[in-house]
């Protein structure tokens, strides 16, 4: 299997994994076709070049990471949304106590 084919399985997985595990149901043929049509994009931008082989794969790869970052649970995702939410709520609550001196 190559390096698209398994970026594609692995994100096919997710897609899978996240809808069972927010709703309990399978997903509708609609997100898997979505899914596949982004990887067979991909794929035909790699066939064009073989300079563009290797970072199409990364970049497949990179999706598929950057969607398992959004379905962990309590993830990297959250963690980093919680961690700039309490930076931007510092910044405003200094930049109000700073105005107001």
């Amino acid at each position: 299997m190559g390096g698209l084919a398994g970026a594609w399985a692995v994100g096919m997985g997710i897609t899978v994994w996240r809808q069972v595990k927010q709703s309990a149901h399978l997903p509708v043929p609609a997100d898997l076709v979505a899914v596949t049509g982004l990887f067979l994009a991909l794929g035909l931008v790699a066939d064009m070049s073989a300079k563009a082989r290797m970072p199409v794969t990364l970049i497949a790869w990179g999706l598929d990471v950057a969607g398992l970052l959004r379905v962990l649970p309590l993830g990297l995702y959250q963690e980093t949304n919680t961690a700039i939410t309490a930076n931007t709520a510092a910044e405003t609550g200094t930049a109000s106590s700073s105005t107001g001196g």
